[in-house]
């Protein structure tokens, strides 16, 4: 990965080349950015950038051994640390899902950890363990193999808990010639003692242009890419996804959640229910907190209008019917309470089966009987 693939990010780079170059790289540092701004793939291109061994000014080569490893993930001195799931044999490590990372980081390098858990084919939460931290320390007490430095790049620290202070002595004190790399999408999300302990390099919200070019690049027509961009709020992932199609897969899901629920159709809302449980936690939180969004779009349409807003014209054709069938303001606060309750649930491991089905019919319940208002 080199800089001239990362999307947008000209004056962060500009400063993380300079910093390089002038050996003033902080030692710990925290890439922080929304989801789809990057941060994983600005941290492969440092990486790269550091261990290039015939960089040029404002980029690495490619082309030398370590690029050429690099691109491949597979350099003997860069070190990854992601969330993992439990399995019945042991606690694992990232070392044991590796193979499997770098299959997902060259498909889909602005992927987030939803994806990540989905290409697992798993239905478990993430998470990095102590044992996880534990071999981070021992891997990077060694010297280096091939190069000068030694990198750690850790995806998602944010699913570090209290375990995570096992880093503290190495973040504050490293083996020389050590960078730590943390890429969060979340900064609030990580511990407190890691947070204080790094240097923050915020990552900017692409633009609109940004994203238009980088689809353009990869064979989008300029007509879907402005589309696409507009919609994607500085987000390429969600571009990405697009693309793809599965913004509308995700659309489907909750217009057939609703009209079985409009229509009081009690099997196929059942069959509804058992297919959301088979996906995994995080797609789960994903789709509810789509919902989320869809019903404050819904606010807004009726409150300003639509001219205000990007949106899919399948979303733009579900809010119409929803605000047709009467959804007030009160039924979608009442819905929304319900919404992050479950997102609550599903993170202390409930059932996700119960769950839906519960959390189905109370919003069923709210839909279907008579409007309500908010009385003062």
């Amino acid at each position: 990965m080199q800089f001239n693939d990362v999307v947008g990010q000209h004056e962060l780079i500009a400063k993380i080349i300079t910093l390089v170059n002038n050996h003033h790289l902080p030692h710990a540092l925290m890439l922080a950015g929304a989801e789809g701004s990057g941060g994983l793939p600005l941290a492969l291109a440092t990486a790269q950038f550091i261990l290039c061994t015939d960089k040029h000014a404002t980029d690495s080569c490619g082309a030398c051994s370590s690029c050429t490893k690099m691109g491949k993930m597979q350099h003997p001195d860069i070190h990854f640390s992601f969330p993992t799931v439990k399995n019945k044999d042991k606690i694992p490590t990232s070392n044991d899902f590796i193979r499997e990372f770098r299959e997902f980081v060259a498909e889909n390098p602005y992927g987030n950890d939803t994806d990540w858990l989905k290409f697992l084919d798993t239905d478990k939460q993430g998470n990095i363990t102590a044992l996880e931290c534990r071999e981070i320390i021992q891997k990077l007490q060694l010297r280096s193999f091939e190069s000068e430095y030694k990198i750690l790049i850790m995806w998602y620290p944010e699913y570090l808990e209290k375990e995570g202070n096992i880093l503290l002595k190495l973040i504050e004190e490293p083996t020389d010639k050590t960078l730590l790399f943390f890429v969060t999408s979340n900064v609030e999300g990580i511990l407190q003692t890691i947070q204080s302990r790094t240097q923050l390099f915020p990552l900017k919200r692409l633009t609109d242009l940004e994203i238009k070019e980088a689809l353009m690049k990869k064979g989008v027509n300029e007509i879907k890419a402005v589309h696409y961009a507009r919609i994607a709020e500085g987000n390429f992932h969600q571009a990405l996804s697009l693309i793809s199609g599965e913004e509308n897969d995700v659309v489907n899901t909750l217009r057939n959640w609703l009209n079985c629920m409009y229509a009081n159709k009690g099997i196929e809302l059942v069959e509804w229910v058992n297919g959301m449980a088979e996906l995994n936690k995080e797609a789960q939180k994903k789709f509810l907190e789509y919902v989320i969004q869809l019903l404050e779009h819904l606010i807004r349409v009726r409150t300003i209008g639509a001219q205000n807003l990007v949106l899919l014209e399948s979303e733009q054709k579900m809010i119409d019917v929803l605000i047709a069938k009467g959804m007030s303001d009160f039924s979608i606060a009442e819905i929304n309470d319900l919404l992050n309750y479950s997102i609550y649930e599903i993170e202390r491991n409930a059932n996700t089966k119960i769950l839906f089905h519960s959390l189905s019919l109370r919003i069923q319940k709210i839909v279907l009987r008579k409007n309500r208002t908010y009385t003062s």
